[in-house]
């Protein structure tokens, strides 16, 4: 059980990372379809955070596993809170060029 919790850990890490890596590359390209990959990005980050909560509670897990699950959580929210507040963001706008004058 210790193996499957680790495992659960070290696989929510690289989730999270990838959902991070994900939303970062959605905004710089697409502002308008970010607000569609936080709802397709959401099950994902709770997945993250939650599955290992029962393999870490089911057998004495020391405490570096749990600090690291609670990092992983923390982690899961601040992506999910960082990509929802650049939605709230307008996208920057061209810079107009100056008028040339006659």
């Amino acid at each position: 059980m210790e193996l499957l919790a680790w495992t659960l850990i070290a696989l929510g890490a690289l989730a999270t990372a990838a959902c991070a890596v994900h939303l970062t590359r959605r905004r710089r390209r697409d502002a308008s379809c970010l607000a569609r990959s936080i709802h397709r990005i959401a099950p994902a980050l709770l997945a993250a955070g939650l599955l290992p909560t029962p393999a870490l509670i089911a057998d004495g897990m020391p405490a570096a596993a749990w600090g690291l699950w609670g990092a992983l959580t923390i982690a899961a929210a601040l992506v999910y809170a960082s990509a929802d507040t650049l939605r709230d963001i307008p996208a920057p706008r061209a810079a107009s060029r100056p008028r040339s004058r006659p």
